[in-house]
């Protein structure tokens, strides 16, 4: 079995996301690169923002960027938070996004659900039979059409704010040299674009390279352990020739990386 603090952990999380998972990671014997993949830019929201926020029935996030871009965008204008109206509900894709709404005590809709995924969202009792309300749904440039559709299916008016978009990160070459002479070395994908990212940013550095080969460092990384948030994510990856162990968390959470962390050591 390998020790835990055998594991070295690539944290591909988004520089402002990072810090509590790498704190929680080496609290448990664990080292971590940070080297995000992913840059957060902030847009601009509607003119009409702040008088319209509050009609809103119900606001669902779709990340925990969702959670801080909008307080930030808001703050911005001059307000404390965001507007909420009288009977507003909160709903979070993801445990991590959960968590965030809570911090910020936001009013959030009380749900008996395992997994924040948009399926299980939309299948909630509080989602039904929205004829009549407005849905706002808060997120960043791309992803899937699933939720909106879920909501308009529902008869929802619905209407999205794309405050945010992700961009490519430059490749940390120190921590990547370092990761590669790792004893046990271990990927995290928290999305798929954070894994796209990252392979494209391995191969077109190794490609610049004159010592190294870029097939050579892309075949040595799909060989690797890699703990990823989603099922989604883990067939993804797979069917592009992921040939390592993959460990989807049990809930989309620093908490849930670190779970998946020791299961990686038991099974090692």
């Amino acid at each position: 079995m390998v020790k835990p603090d055998a594991l070295t952990l690539f944290n591909t999380r988004p520089q402002h996301q990072a810090a509590h998972l790498t704190r929680l990671a080496e609290h448990a014997g664990v080292e971590v690169l940070a080297c995000p993949t992913i840059e957060i830019e902030p847009q601009a929201l509607p003119e009409s923002a702040a008088t319209c926020f509050k009609r809103f029935d119900k606001i669902v996030f779709v990340s925990r960027n969702a959670v801080s871009v909008l307080q930030q965008l808001f703050q911005a204008k001059g307000l404390a938070s965001p507007p909420f109206g009288e009977s507003a509900q909160c709903f979070a894709i993801g445990q991590a996004t959960q968590q965030a709404l809570q911090a910020q005590g936001w009013p959030l809709a009380s749900l008996d659900i395992k997994r924040f995924v948009s399926e299980d969202l939309l299948a909630t009792e509080a989602l039904q039979d929205l004829q009549g309300q407005r849905c706002l749904i808060v997120k960043g440039e791309g992803g899937r059409p699933t939720l909106k559709v879920g909501l308009e299916n529902a008869g929802a008016d619905v209407e999205e704010w794309l405050i945010y978009r992700r961009r490519p990160a430059a490749l940390c070459a120190q921590a990547w040299s370092k990761f590669q002479s790792a004893a046990h070395p271990v990927v995290l994908a928290s999305s798929l674009q954070a894994w796209s990212n990252l392979v494209a940013m391995v191969t077109e550095t190794e490609t610049d390279s004159r010592e190294t080969n870029s097939k050579n460092a892309q075949a040595w990384l799909f060989l690797q352990d890699i703990i990823v948030f989603s099922e989604r994510i883990e067939s993804a990856i797979r069917e592009q020739g992921w040939r390592g162990r993959i460990f989807v968390v049990p809930q989309q959470s620093d908490d849930g990386v670190l779970s998946a962390l020791k299961q990686i050591s038991m099974q090692s």
